[in-house]
């Protein structure tokens, strides 16, 4: 039984930093897709989403630590190359906003999505993978929602 109602939706568990450490985290997942870019033009893509996140973290509460929640959830979908990477980060931004509540502005991500679908449209077993991929993220999404106290 809940306590009250901000908790069943979640309010009591999401502080006010977890804003901010999420931006930070997606910083960090764009960033890292720079070195694994099999091109120029993707390399550069990922660095205007990591430039986007980072301005969501400039404009956010400063988290005052890490949020092991998220951090065991990240760390639990560990992806193998480069598409891999592209789909968890285009992917869990998402999820995770949604499980914390927050407004996500999808331009800057546009380019991934668009990667992503013209890719699997030439290669089935890509196409194969990620989907699994996709679905371990919802889970884990899942998962962040449930410990959030959002479910």
């Amino acid at each position: 039984m809940w306590k009250s109602e901000d908790a069943r939706n979640g309010d009591a568990e999401v502080g006010a930093g977890s804003a901010g450490y999420r931006a930070l985290a997606d910083f960090e997942r764009w960033s890292a897709l720079g070195p694994l870019a099999p091109n120029f033009a993707d390399r550069l893509a990922a660095a205007g989403s990591a430039a986007a996140a980072h301005g969501r973290l400039a404009g956010a509460e400063r988290p005052d630590g890490p949020d092991e929640r998220l951090d065991d959830a990240e760390r639990r979908v560990a992806p193998a190359d480069w598409w891999e990477a592209l789909a968890k980060a285009y992917h869990w931004q998402r999820l995770t906003a949604q499980a914390f509540g927050c407004e996500l502005d999808p331009a800057p991500d546009e380019w991934a999505g668009d990667r992503l679908d013209d890719a699997c449209e030439r290669d089935q077993a890509l196409a194969d993978r990620l989907a699994l991929l996709e679905r371990r993220l919802a889970g884990e999404a899942l998962v962040l929602r449930y410990a959030l106290g959002r479910l």
